[in-house]
């Protein structure tokens, strides 16, 4: 790929590696395009991992990155997103104009202070500018103007994944965040930090939108999100040798909501549900005022933030569910003493709620099971190349390890904190309420869980 540059006063000691890496990524997409359907393998860190980046858009003409750069800053105004410079200045806000470049090698971005503005310089077609007609490049030169930084160092360089996270790309921003790695530029944030951050904001992002298909894709590619970090901690810390310092299990406790509250226990169910599919175990106080969590940090941080989120959709979802007024379709027959005969009537609004969440966080545990059970099968997978007498792979050896660890942990806390019996649940609502159990699930199945799509091409 030809070079994308900046109008930048002053030694850019970082500028080649970056143009490194971001060959790098346009070689991966061009495979991933060549191939739809089918993960991209790359090694990276060691191990053989697996990819399905997204469609990365290209255009005709400058005229048509103008308008993909329009719905880009449209978008990130509408998500709330804020890039400020070093002089307080939120460059979502500032103007970016697209332009035609006389020469072919090279695109560029400007910085205008007068008007204050931002010019992004892209060769037409017609003058062998063909190269720069695809997002990766021209994300690159936003990625400058939101930045408000003309050089390529690490303010940019995490403006750049930033954004490719707030466009609904996080694979896309991964694989680039992998090719930094190989050229040896600084990681940002260590990578469990970073993964965390990325949930968290794609969360964030997925509370926003009402729109079903992103909701659908939400919680699956949350969950892959999680499932691959835990494998590759679980991996690196097989490989570490035995003096180094390792993480080791840990537990915490969550507060669920406070005493005499209604549907404390769905919402412990919930959170059951979430930590089933991420190797974390949970005691729950008799009151289900809270609950504590029992395996490696990394884990709990992700079960507390995908709670947080699917939590606050299960009740807006009931909410939504109750104001229709569908649930009065649900009936049940109640004997009437003093007419001395059966009648039909209404479910409670209460039964009709405790239907409605007992099918969503039943669907959203099947969902997120479904998810981590692919991911895991794909990394399993990925790494046949390597198996030990048994036909085991080193990840499968690595997840095995990782999971018996907190397999002894939970017995031992119990001990230690006198936790006794069994959580019993709740009354199974379903039954009372079959039209709001139905409709509970038909909106777990659009829960947001992951990201959104990305913006269109």
């Amino acid at each position: 790929m030809p070079n994308h540059a900046s109008e930048a006063q002053g030694p850019d000691q970082d500028q080649a590696a970056v143009y490194a890496a971001e060959d790098q990524l346009g070689d991966w997409l061009d495979r991933a395009s060549r191939t739809p359907g089918t993960p991209l393998r790359i090694t990276l860190g060691g191990s053989v991992q697996e990819f399905s980046p997204e469609t990365e858009p290209r255009f005709t003409d400058p005229a048509g990155v103008q308008a993909y750069v329009d719905r880009v800053l449209t978008h990130l105004a509408d998500l709330g997103a804020q890039y400020v410079d070093r002089a307080g200045v939120d460059r979502v806000g500032v103007p970016l104009v697209v332009r035609p470049r006389r020469g072919h090698r090279q695109a560029h971005y400007e910085r205008h202070e007068l008007p204050a503005r931002g010019v992004i310089a892209i060769p037409p077609r017609e003058v062998g500018g063909a190269w720069s007609l695809r997002g990766a490049v021209v994300l690159h030169e936003v990625a400058h103007h939101l930045a408000g930084e003309l050089g390529h160092g690490p303010g940019f360089r995490t403006t750049f994944l930033r954004l490719l996270e707030d466009l609904g790309l996080p694979v896309t921003a991964d694989l680039l965040h992998g090719a930094y790695r190989i050229e040896g530029l600084d990681e940002g944030l260590a990578g469990e930090d970073r993964t965390l951050v990325r949930i968290g904001r794609l969360l964030r992002q997925a509370e926003r939108t009402d729109n079903t298909a992103e909701r659908e894709a939400f919680f699956a590619k949350a969950q892959t999100l999680a499932t691959h970090h835990q494998i590759a901690l679980a991996v690196a810390r097989a490989s570490a040798q035995a003096e180094e310092r390792r993480a080791d299990p840990t537990y915490e406790t969550v507060p669920i909501g406070e005493s005499g509250k209604r549907s404390l226990a769905r919402y412990v169910r919930l959170m059951i549900e979430i930590a089933r599919a991420n190797d974390v175990r949970v005691a729950i106080y008799t009151s289900n005022t809270k609950v504590s969590l029992y395996g490696f940090a990394t884990d709990l941080a992700i079960v507390k933030a995908l709670y947080a989120s699917l939590v606050t959709q299960m009740v807006a979802d009931g909410d939504a569910h109750l104001r229709s007024g569908a649930h009065r379709h649900d009936v049940r027959e109640v004997w009437n003493a003093r007419r001395r005969r059966w009648e039909v009537q209404p479910v409670h609004g209460s039964t009709a709620r405790a239907a409605f969440y007992e099918a969503w966080a039943d669907h959203i545990g099947q969902r997120l099971s479904s998810a981590r059970h692919d991911a895991r099968q794909s990394a399993i997978e990925a790494d046949r190349g390597s198996t030990d007498a048994e036909g085991s792979t080193s990840t499968e050896i690595a997840l095995r390890a990782r999971e018996i660890e907190v397999v002894d942990y939970f017995p031992r806390m119990q001990r230690d904190h006198g936790i006794r019996g069994t959580w019993k649940g709740t009354a199974q609502a379903g039954h009372a309420a079959p039209g709001s159990h139905a409709a509970g699930t038909r909106a777990a199945a659009r829960a947001r869980l992951g990201t959104e799509q990305a913006l269109p091409g």
